[in-house]
């Protein structure tokens, strides 16, 4: 696991300026930091070492290519072997040592042999041309610009790292903060700064003289031994079962220990207890909150604990620190993200990494893909006109109606001109694609989530809080033969009887107390609605940033709004204002770090 960077074509750039872009990253790869500059361009790397650790220095230099790369490839060895037979010589256990060799067999189409996450760049000298690449779920950022002459092409893994570079487009996009709203996180490939860009899941972008080229790469469907007849409930959940226990076996090998976060509910769990069996001193973390809150896992995530025999770690925060937590991880996000829990998220990696762990384990991404969401399966029934808006509304920030107060005229009219609301727009989208899709509506909904929201939502926010404490998150439900069985698996095995994600429900049934089996479905959040009224410590700092007179949203948001919401949140605290005013919090925290307005 490392951070990585690089730029190709144009004047070279002074030795400095890359180190400042590498040491923006240090917290992602405090273990080695090594630079590789050619007349081409460079490529730089900080590591995490997590596998291979004497022996898998970057960059990985052949006679032809260099390649720098972050994450974890799952099928190191069995790659390994198949390149020792083919006659290929591979020193060391590094996972990372088999991706040039790989590359020079089998080209592009390198990627789609490997099981794991990552985001890789090559610049091969032969072709002369600069190659990224991005794991086909998108759990690892690449953000880049391309100079105005077109001649340079610059990326890093952060943005306030890739800001470092000389050059940086440092424009923002105004309309992103509709995007933010509209979305709970600016989905890509458009990023809050004009003329930065991510990369997107599963693409690979192609940078020369001839200028940017973006693919993305099919995915492989998957050819799935289903039973004559096609498949039952019990069936899909033993195929699950057995492909997760496999997959554990490999994820939980490295040269450092392996700990898990028992969230307390069902996935996080069934992870915990799959891992529990191949690890004897398996050490488990829960985060909660000092007091009496909503929606408290920690006697759920206890129980589990129990039930495993993991070694269990109760972390528990002030709300009183929350000011500062939240000060703190606002520096980490690349761009504003709505979710309350980014709070707990940050504060339990950072426990991990104080108790010596540099991995763990999570439980994210069943929901995306076996329909664990209530909202999945009632905007796959409703039929009703504007089933679209409705549904989008479910996953914005704030709701389209009172987007429609809360913007100023002025920046209203320019949303217009451009559209109209990201709510709107990405509405239409969808109901275009559920127009024009061949199967059924479920699962167009599930693929939209997938790759429109959760990259940019969920896996940005847990990767960058996790590497900001130097530990690296393990996704046993987002490697490759999981999510390619979820895709094939019937849409009416996931939702079965109005109970959601109902294949994973049963392959957890044999591991977990039927307590954490039959609960009603709870997300991991912070309960804000509680925690911003008088007397507590958020509401305290929502008053102070969100109703001072130097807003850094002052042109865009509408002052008077801010103030009835706030206004009504305290009088009577309500979920919709309080997501509202976290929301618009977040925005005014993440450009005060970084000295922006909008």
């Amino acid at each position: 696991m490392c951070r990585i960077y690089g730029h190709f074509g144009g004047p070279p750039i002074a030795s400095d300026a890359l180190r400042a872009v590498g040491h923006a990253m240090l917290h992602g790869g405090p273990d080695a930091q090594t630079l590789w500059t050619g007349a081409e361009g460079a490529l730089g790397n900080n590591r995490l070492a997590i596998q291979g650790v004497a022996d898998g220095d970057q960059p990985f230099v052949s006679a032809d290519s260099v390649c720098v790369f972050n994450g974890e490839i799952y099928n190191h060895r069995a790659l390994r072997a198949e390149l020792v037979a083919a006659g290929r010589r591979i020193d060391g256990d590094c996972d990372g040592n088999i991706l040039l060799p790989l590359y020079e067999l089998y080209g592009d189409a390198f990627v789609d042999r490997l099981e794991g996450m990552y985001a890789i760049a090559i610049i091969d000298r032969r072709e002369r041309v600069l190659k990224l690449f991005s794991d086909p779920t998108g759990m690892k950022s690449l953000y880049y610009f391309v100079s105005p002459d077109g001649r340079r092409l610059a990326f890093a893994q952060e943005l306030q790292a890739l800001s470092k570079y000389p050059g940086f487009p440092s424009a923002l996009d105004p309309l992103a903060l509709d995007r933010y709203l509209g979305g709970k996180a600016v989905w890509g490939p458009e990023t809050v700064y004009q003329d930065v860009r991510t990369l997107p899941p599963g693409t690979v972008l192609r940078f020369s003289e001839a200028g940017v080229k973006v693919e993305s790469r099919e995915p492989v469907a998957a050819v799935i031994d289903w039973p004559e007849g096609g498949p039952d409930l019990g069936h899909a959940a033993g195929m699950l079962d057995t492909m997760l226990q496999d997959e554990l076996t490999r994820m939980l090998a490295a040269d450092v220990p392996v700990c898990v976060i028992t969230s307390g509910g069902l996935d996080s769990s069934y992870i915990t207890a799959l891992a529990r069996r191949r690890v004897p001193d398996l050490a488990s973390f829960n985060i909660a909150y000092a007091g009496n809150w909503p929606a408290d896992e920690r006697a759920f995530a206890r129980e589990v604990a129990a039930h495993c025999g993991t070694r269990h770690h109760q972390v528990e925060i002030h709300p009183d620190t929350f000011p500062g937590l939240v000060e703190r991880f606002v520096r980490h996000l690349d761009q504003p993200n709505n979710a309350p829990h980014s709070l707990s998220t940050f504060a339990i990696f950072e426990a991990i990494h104080e108790a010596g762990f540099k991995v763990a384990l999570t439980g994210d991404g069943a929901d995306e893909l076996f329909a664990g969401y209530a909202r999945y399966a009632s905007a796959a029934a409703d039929e009703a006109p504007g089933w679209e808006r409705r549904y989008q509304d479910t996953m914005s920030a704030v709701g389209t109606d009172l987007l429609g107060r809360l913007y100023t005229p002025a920046y209203r009219a320019e949303l217009d001109r451009n559209g109209g609301l990201f709510a709107d727009r990405s509405g239409k989208d969808l109901a275009e694609r559920v127009r024009t899709a061949p199967g059924n509506k479920l699962e167009t909904l599930l693929r939209y989530d997938q790759y429109a929201r959760f990259p940019y939502y969920i896996l940005r926010r847990v990767d960058h809080l996790s590497m900001a404490h130097s530990v690296e998150a393990r996704i046993p439900f987002l490697q490759p033969r999981i999510v390619e069985f979820a895709h094939a698996l019937p849409a009416a095995l996931k939702v079965v009887d109005s109970k959601v994600k109902a294949p994973v429900v049963e392959a957890a049934r044999p591991w977990l107390p039927s307590s954490v089996i039959e609960r009603p479905k709870q997300p991991f959040t912070l309960p804000i609605t509680a925690m911003i009224r008088p007397g507590e410590a958020l509401h305290e700092l929502v008053g102070d940033v969100l109703l001072a007179s130097d807003r850094r949203c002052a042109d865009l948001i509408e002052q008077r709004e801010i103030e009835e919401l706030f206004r009504l949140q305290s009088a009577q605290p309500t979920a919709w204002a309080a997501e509202a005013l976290w929301s618009v919090l977040m925005v005014e925290l993440w450009l005060s770090a970084r000295g922006l307005t909008l």
